[in-house]
């Protein structure tokens, strides 16, 4: 099986990913807030904090590795079954999203 991704850059901000997906920043920090709470870090969810580290900016940028995340969205939010109707709503846009962007081949 071979996956190909529809991505055209490496990294994506943080609100091009958010209007790519159609969630809201909250539905995004609570998974980040999750995750950080059960031992994990957000790099592994695709997160790359970039000049951050650099004194001379006053805030670094949030960009997202869209391949990484994917992978991430399909291990860890697509395998439990949607019991509220916004789990089921979040649900149905990490597919949309998936859809749109990875071809199995």
């Amino acid at each position: 099986m071979f996956i190909s991704y529809k991505f055209k850059k490496a990294l994506i901000p943080t609100e091009e990913l958010l209007i790519r997906m159609s969630i809201s920043r909250g539905t995004l920090d609570f998974w980040k807030w999750k995750w950080r709470k059960d031992g994990n870090d957000c790099y592994d969810m695709g997160l790359r904090l970039v000049g951050y580290g650099n004194a001379k900016l006053k805030r670094g940028k949030a960009y997202w590795d869209p391949v990484q995340f994917v992978n991430w969205m399909s291990q860890f939010i697509l395998i439990n079954k949607p019991t509220t109707p916004e789990q089921k709503l979040d649900q149905s846009k990490a597919i949309m999203f998936i859809q749109k962007h990875v071809a199995v081949k």
